[in-house]
């Protein structure tokens, strides 16, 4: 059995996205690791969160790609830091929260906002509200889900925190790359 040099192709595309996908945010995971570690309120829970970010970067750019890529870069980065150990309910569900709220976010945007898949009606307000709604989604249902395996009995105070961390990381990743991109120069226009 073959398959169709088209869909062969698609794979190859597809697997490279969860790739990179994979490798951007382990990268960004380490050097917020490395830079805000010491600021953290609890494990799991941090004031400034880049890997959010790229969770919503990745998502919008790669959908469903990039939710693998994000499921499978969150496990792995879950069990190399040990972020639970010993529990790999907790950390499985963690990592399908971190993929399922940025798509989420990114599916009520092209849907309730008419955002076009190809981006190219991707507005600054609708950025904004795509970033607002997962910087609140994600918090809500990571919380929950460490409130109901008893991870974490800082709710409120954790919702607080999460909420901020994942808004700042957002929009440190989103205009950090904004600002990158200014630096590339843009084909004629004809």
């Amino acid at each position: 059995m073959t398959i169709p040099s088209s869909t062969a192709a698609k794979l190859r595309l597809n697997l490279l996205t969860v790739t990179i996908t994979v490798a951007v945010y382990m990268l960004v995971y380490m050097v917020n690791d490395w830079l805000f570690k010491h600021i953290e309120f609890t494990q799991g829970i941090a004031w400034i969160y880049l890997p959010a970010g790229i969770r919503l970067i990745c998502t919008l750019l790669f959908a469903e790609a990039g939710v693998l890529g994000i499921l499978l870069a969150s496990l792995l980065t879950s069990s190399i830091y040990a972020i639970f150990p010993g529990d790999p309910v907790t950390t499985v569900g963690y990592s399908i929260i971190s993929a399922l709220a940025p798509y989420l976010a990114y599916r009520f945007t092209l849907q309730e906002m008419r955002l076009q898949r190809s981006l190219s009606n991707l507005t600054t307000t609708r950025l904004l509200a795509c970033i607002l709604l997962y910087g609140l989604a994600n918090p809500l249902l990571q919380l929950l889900w460490f409130v109901l395996r008893g991870v974490s009995y800082h709710f409120w105070s954790g919702l607080i925190v999460m909420s901020i961390g994942d808004l700042t990381g957002s929009l440190i990743v989103v205009y950090a790359i904004k600002i990158l991109l200014s630096f590339v120069p843009l084909p004629p226009h004809r």
